[in-house]
């Protein structure tokens, strides 16, 4: 599924509000990337998170000046875990952690 970001509002802890165009709205808390240091170390300083974190064009994802960006999709399912849609519960998606859809009861 491809999903479109609307608005996003980071935040000094290190969380970013995303509203995306069909209305959704969630809370992304991105210390475990910012955790691994590295690629992600300018994330650290919370002015930086701030300030310079922007929406790609299209609204196809977040992203930093520091070429650091997070797509829609993941963004997505980072704020909604339990959502089965899109690409994470595609049949044969090469992540790990899918799981099945849950089944729907059938009226008799």
């Amino acid at each position: 599924m491809l999903y479109e970001i609307k608005d996003a509002v980071a935040h000094p802890d290190h969380t970013v509000t995303i509203t995306w165009v069909d209305g959704a709205r969630g809370i992304v808390d991105f210390t475990t990337f910012i955790a691994r240091g590295e690629l992600f170390a300018a994330l650290q300083d919370s002015g930086y998170f701030v300030r310079e974190m922007s929406i790609l064009r299209g609204g196809i994802g977040l992203t930093w000046p520091n070429e650091v960006d997070f797509s829609a999709d993941g963004l997505r399912h980072d704020a909604f875990p339990d959502e089965q849609i899109g690409e994470y519960d595609e049949p044969g998606s090469s992540t790990t952690d899918s799981k099945p859809a849950p089944q729907q009861p059938v009226a008799p």
